[in-house]
């Protein structure tokens, strides 16, 4: 037997075990039998399901710019020798969201929310945090358990790519980060930028405008808000996380936000 295939057979013997334990008590934080490798091979797969389920932007000077941001940032993770791709989501609403395998999609809706680069790459970095801490498969792991790999890598299940895509997309269930998830990714996230050379008050504020847009028009930031908590204290927390690195040399905009954001306005 093929050495994929004998991990398979054993992912879906742990299944049986596993399944026990959340339908018992849930499952631990951190719990994840994805392999990295099962998690990439996955995202082709959901990459497909999920350009299904929002209209992602044929823009490429708009999606390069995102790119770029993205590249620097993903070049200070853990993952980095890992292919990530980004996309631009033509959809008004305020939100950004990871899909496991090293998708991001950004909404035009965020870009022009955004004052500067700092802010944009603020929210970026928070996504990019939650894949490279691999918090999607995690909350695959709980919901469907050892399955969702078996099911997807062999073709077992052609819907269930659908459904988790549409979970995804949609802030359903799956799309949900627990507090200690979003802790985790604004803390990684922080990180990733300064190293990157973006400012990382950037996520902060940007943070304080979505809160402030919650209170004003709160089904501008619906999306954002059903799939990460955000409170006061994460705020808080996010700007002493961001005095751990001067904010001298590290950019704050750049001289293609602003016909960045212009661009996404028309849309």
């Amino acid at each position: 037997m093929r050495r994929t295939s004998l991990r398979l057979a054993f992912l879906l013997f742990l299944t049986s075990l596993s399944l026990g334990s959340l339908l018992l008590g849930g499952c631990a934080s951190g719990f994840n039998l994805v392999s990295v490798d099962e998690e990439w091979e996955m995202g082709r797969q959901l990459e497909q399901d999920v350009a299904r389920q929002v209209d992602v932007l044929n823009d490429a000077t708009l999606t390069s710019y995102v790119n770029q941001i993205g590249q620097r940032i993903i070049n200070q993770t853990e993952l980095s020798n890992r292919p990530w791709r980004f996309h631009v989501v033509r959809d008004d609403a305020i939100n950004a969201f990871n899909v496991p395998g090293g998708l991001v999609y950004v909404n035009t809706g965020l870009i022009a929310a955004a004052d500067n680069t700092a802010e944009l790459a603020g929210v970026i970095a928070h996504e990019v945090a939650h894949g490279a801490a691999r918090h999607g498969t995690e909350r695959m792991t709980q919901a469907y358990g050892l399955n969702v790999a078996a099911a997807l890598l062999l073709g077992q299940d052609p819907g269930l790519g659908a459904q988790i895509a549409a979970q995804i997309a949609g802030g359903g269930a799956i799309a949900k980060f627990s507090r200690d998830d979003e802790r985790e990714a604004d803390v990684r996230g922080v990180r990733y930028m300064a190293r990157a050379g973006y400012n990382p008050e950037g996520m902060a504020t940007m943070f304080e405008k979505l809160v402030a847009d919650r209170r004003r028009d709160p089904s501008s930031v619906e999306q954002f808000f059903s799939t990460h908590p955000l409170t006061e204290d994460r705020i808080t927390d996010v700007r002493r996380e961001a005095r751990k690195y001067p904010a001298r040399g590290l950019t704050t905009n750049d001289g293609q936000f602003a016909s960045m954001r212009a661009r996404a306005n028309r849309y």
